[in-house]
């Protein structure tokens, strides 16, 4: 069977479908891979063929005008923003679509992909399945997660929840209508009704949930064709091939010569001031008594690490996988994958929210009661300490091992490639 696999994002976008993609190809199965040039190293990792995109989501949205998209923290502004982000590159999306489903025997595809790859089915009456990392489609059981979790004043639960799905789905077609119609009048398509988002439901095509009911239980109103996989974990090997299987040595000799530490991670979030963030950081570590290490993401830190204490390290990009199993807690931004890795590594977790999906993945880690999320502009000092104090407790460690047992049980690249071939039969 030959797959095509496209998705757009950042890493923390792509590399799930990096996953799936190595696990269809150990499955013996053929794959292309159609993705912004930020995946071309992770996805030479694997044996699949890659069509690249022109566009580089990580330059984007470190440029100025990314990091106020990113900082300003207001859901319409960021989805505006991608928006215009995507818009800009649709000619290099439609056509890279195209590209890598030609002999196609199914098409599967991402959030920012699948209003093309749904396209691109229809006019070539390919089967298509569309993955998520975060459960966007309708439901009245919890709100859209770009928008607000709580429930505002004098609506119910239920009517608030389907309220935030419609009017998150309304804005971000809204920005990308003309350009979706535009590539479907290419394709001697009609206009769509709306985002595949919606569009998916009427039409009853297979979606993957690529994350676990054990932290985000099945809704009662998604139908038979929503399927929970749990979460796409890239293999080691694709890691080794890539050169990032092993900690680096300084590190790995750093984590050997005292207690774990507690990670504090801040991806892709802008860092505007690193010296007061780094001298905050030193003093927590002097009031707690704990190590922490620092994950600078995509912050340049690099002249302020002389300045650095023996309990303060800072590392930048690190497998996630291999790292956490060493650390005692973590404290990040909330993305998806950085939420499922230190979930699945049995970590206490505090999340502070920016923007985007951060804030539900922070509800979903307060109810499972191992740990919690507080805004970004709450992170001082004594708001930190408070955190760490919390997340080194007995009993928050003990579900969140409890969790994490759970999680590494799951297969879900497993679960989702099994899927995909009993769509095709």
């Amino acid at each position: 069977m030959k797959v095509s696999v496209s998705t757009a994002g950042s890493r923390g976008d792509f590399e799930p479908y990096v996953a799936l993609a190595q696990g269809l190809i150990d499955a013996g199965h053929q794959v292309t891979f159609a993705a912004p040039r930020d995946a071309r190293r992770l996805v030479a990792g694997t044996d699949a063929e890659f069509i690249e995109m022109d566009l580089e989501v990580r330059e984007v949205l470190r440029s100025e005008e990314g990091q106020r998209w990113l900082a300003g923290g207001n859901v319409e502004a960021y989805l505006e923003g991608i928006t215009k982000m995507l818009s800009e590159a649709r000619h290099t999306i439609g056509s890279s679509v195209l590209a890598s489903a030609v002999d196609a025997d199914v098409l599967v595809t991402g959030v920012n992909t699948e209003d093309y790859a749904l396209a691109v089915s229809q006019a070539r009456g390919t089967p298509v399945v569309l993955g998520h990392l975060t459960p966007w489609l309708l439901t009245d059981e919890f709100p859209q997660p770009l928008t607000p979790q709580v429930v505002p004043d004098g609506l119910s639960a239920e009517e608030y929840h389907l309220r935030s799905h419609h009017l998150a789905e309304e804005v971000y077609w809204q920005g990308k209508r003309d350009d979706i119609n535009g590539f479907r009048a290419s394709l001697g398509l009609p206009p769509a009704p709306g985002a595949a988002l919606t569009w998916t439901v009427e039409l009853g095509l297979p979606t993957l949930q690529a994350f676990s009911e054990a932290v985000v239980p099945r809704p009662h109103d998604w139908g038979p064709s929503n399927r929970i996989t749990g979460f796409w974990r890239l293999p080691s090997e694709v890691r080794r091939r890539v050169g990032e299987a092993d900690l680096p040595g300084p590190l790995a000799d750093w984590l050997a010569d005292g207690p774990p530490p507690v990670f504090l991670g801040f991806g892709s979030m802008p860092v505007l001031d690193p010296p007061k963030l780094l001298d905050l950081i030193v003093r927590a570590a002097e009031r707690t008594g704990l190590r922490l290490l620092v994950g600078v993401g995509w912050s340049d830190l690099s002249e302020l690490t002389g300045e650095l204490p023996g309990t303060v390290r800072l590392v930048g990009a690190v497998d996630h996988d291999r790292l956490f199993p060493r650390c005692r807690a973590v404290v990040h931004h909330g993305g998806a994958g950085t939420t499922a890795a230190g979930l699945t590594a049995g970590l206490p977790t505090w999340i502070y929210t920016v923007f985007s999906d951060q804030p539900f993945w922070g509800e979903r880690v307060a109810r499972l009661g191992v740990g919690g999320y507080s805004d970004f502009l709450d992170f001082d000092l004594e708001h930190l300490t408070g955190v760490l104090g919390r997340l080194v407790g007995a009993d928050v460690r003990q579900r969140a091992e409890a969790i994490g047992e759970r999680l590494r049980a799951e297969d879900g690249v497993g679960t989702a490639v099994r899927l995909i071939e009993e769509i095709l039969g």
